[in-house]
């Protein structure tokens, strides 16, 4: 059997034992910033530092070596410079180390010279089945095993969620995690890969694809090991989770970043456009796309058609709403007359006139006390006639009430509704609720409606699978 076939990162994910390979009591460095991580997060397994000139780190017993340890060790991270990696690696095997995940720079990525120290440290784990995150990566982020190599310096909730993400960048990484947090994702895993020496892209598509807790795969990749295994991965697993890719390296400039950066070689991106075709990948264009994507994916449904509701509080917004909408090809069409009818009498007394009662329906500022509830009955009235609205408030968000109704609508309705904040400052933590309510939110609508866009897509590349 290869070693696909045999793939399983149960343990990479959960580990029930670390050992921190270059623990330190100097708080900047980072074999103390992982172990203080794991402690501040509630890591449930056992921690064991490795240093050979300390007896106890952080009041945790430290052993020189760690073929030392008595018991088993699921993880290793590696936080040595590259030179002493072999060695490390080698009293990994001896120990029976499952995964390990190197962090150290000097590898493929600086040419000749790094790519036969990177061989040789796959060629001592592959003696001993240890499977490699890395090297020059950040490594890991798990919110099932309390595990934050990423961004060990910050606190990040760790509330499992069901996006899951692997970038060829530290800087991609990290930015998901505490961005993508901040907006409202919860995430399965998130795995910074680095050079790829061993554990590929295709890997952790694969398993994510057939984890039952992950529902949204996203990446970032400059390079791909094996574009055929990718498209052959992606297929299997598009009909059934959205893929989003940013790809790096799409304009000769970035390519040659890419190479110097990961040692990758980034290939033509016109044809991985065509693979995304081919596949049913969702192709993102930057950080910020990637993030809205996923945000967007948080939606339990999806829309039937694209016809897009518009219940807004500025015209303005109807305004930039409609624009964003014919250039994705999105149609905003006049709502039923009858419809149109019960919402001039419903608002009638309720909020300032207006001409927009048509799609798009104007509430003109609706009334901090009881304008949310305007806002859950046009919506109501609206659903059945689109396939997605787009609502754009000012206020309500941070409410319980207002989110749960709107959730309730579009569960009893079988429509998605995304949200806008017109004013996003004020509404950070509504925002994010919000996403996690499966109603994805956007500062501005040009987000929104790409993002619709991309729904309406996926929505008829799964109506057209055979």
């Amino acid at each position: 059997m290869t070693r696909q076939s045999t793939l399983d990162l149960h343990r990479m994910f959960q580990p029930r034992s670390v050992a921190i390979i270059g623990a330190s009591r100097d708080e900047w460095k980072s074999g103390a910033m992982f172990i203080n991580s794991m402690l501040r997060d509630g890591y449930a397994g056992v921690i064991y530092p490795i240093n050979r000139k300390e007896t106890e780190i952080m009041g945790l017993k430290c052993y020189p070596s760690v073929v030392d340890i008595p018991d088993e060790v699921d993880m290793a991270v590696l936080a040595i410079p590259a030179q002493a990696i072999v060695s490390a690696m080698e009293d990994c095997v001896k120990k029976g180390v499952k995964f390990a995940i190197v962090h150290a720079v000097g590898f493929s990525e600086l040419g000749e010279e790094g790519k036969e120290l990177e061989k040789a440290m796959v060629s001592v784990a592959r003696q001993g089945n240890i499977r490699l995150i890395g090297p020059n990566c950040m490594g890991i982020f798990t919110s099932r095993g309390r595990i934050n190599t990423i961004v060990p310096y910050a606190k990040v909730p760790m509330d499992p969620g069901g996006v899951a993400f692997v970038g060829q960048s530290g800087w991609v990484s990290e930015s998901m995690v505490r961005l993508g947090s901040g907006r409202g994702l919860r995430f399965t895993g998130v795995i910074s890969i680095g050079n790829q020496s061993d554990l590929t892209a295709e890997d952790l598509f694969e398993y994510w694809g057939n984890d039952p807790d992950t529902k949204v795969i996203a990446a970032y990749i400059e390079g791909l090991k094996n574009p055929q295994r990718f498209m052959e991965v992606a297929r299997k697993i598009t009909p059934r989770k959205p893929i989003i890719v940013w790809k790096g390296g799409s304009s000769e400039m970035g390519a040659r970043a890419a190479a110097s950066h990961t040692g990758s070689l980034a290939g033509s991106y016109q044809i991985f456009q065509t693979m995304c075709r081919q596949t049913g990948v969702i192709p993102a264009a930057g950080m910020e796309d990637v993030i809205d994507l996923a945000v967007a994916f948080s939606s339990p449904i999806l829309p039937r058609g694209n016809e897009v509701g518009l219940l807004i509080e500025a015209g303005g917004g109807a305004v930039a709403s409609s624009d964003a909408c014919a250039r994705e090809g999105l149609k905003i069409s006049p709502l039923p007359p009858d419809i149109q009818h019960s919402i001039v009498e419903y608002l009638k007394g309720k909020v300032p006139p207006s001409n927009n009662r048509k799609n798009p329906v104007d509430l003109v500022w609706a009334p901090v006390i009881g304008g949310s509830q305007y806002y859950v009955d046009c919506l109501e009235m609206m659903l059945p006639a689109v396939d997605i609205c787009l609502v754009i408030t000012y206020a309500f968000l941070h409410e319980d009430w207002f989110r749960q109704k709107m959730a309730e609508l579009r569960d009893r309705l079988q429509k998605p509704i995304v949200l806008v904040a017109a004013n996003p400052d004020d509404q950070v933590e509504g925002m994010a609720l919000s996403t996690r309510d499966g109603l994805p939110c956007y500062a501005m609508p040009d987000n929104a409606v790409r993002c619709v866009s991309a729904m309406v897509k996926r929505a008829k590349y799964l109506r057209e699978l055979p």
